[in-house]
């Protein structure tokens, strides 16, 4: 309360709200950014693999990704490619971040 009612008043304007709600929710991601992301870094392919990962990502994320993603199994992907499209879910169990 004291961040949208810093003065103690008891109440919250509408403006007030807005601005806490439009701070709180600024840096969350959808799960149609993470993928939409994941895709320009994949060459706009449904997978991507290990090289692409640690050609643009710091080694650390990379690293997470690989562990987190499921292999790709569709038929047009090479071996040893990721599912990127299934990332948002693995990572929070739902399709939202």
């Amino acid at each position: 309360m004291s961040i949208v009612d810093p003065n103690w008043l008891g109440v919250v304007t509408f403006q007030a709200f807005i601005d806490f709600m439009s701070h709180e929710t600024a840096d969350t991601d959808t799960a149609d950014q993470v993928i939409a992301s994941f895709k320009i870094l994949a060459g706009d392919k449904d997978h991507i693999t290990m090289y692409e990962l640690y050609h643009e990502l710091p080694p650390d994320q990379a690293e997470y990704c690989m562990a987190q993603m499921v292999p790709n199994t569709s038929s047009n992907s090479m071996p040893g490619a990721l599912d990127y499209i299934s990332f948002p879910t693995v990572l929070c169990g739902e399709s939202d971040l």
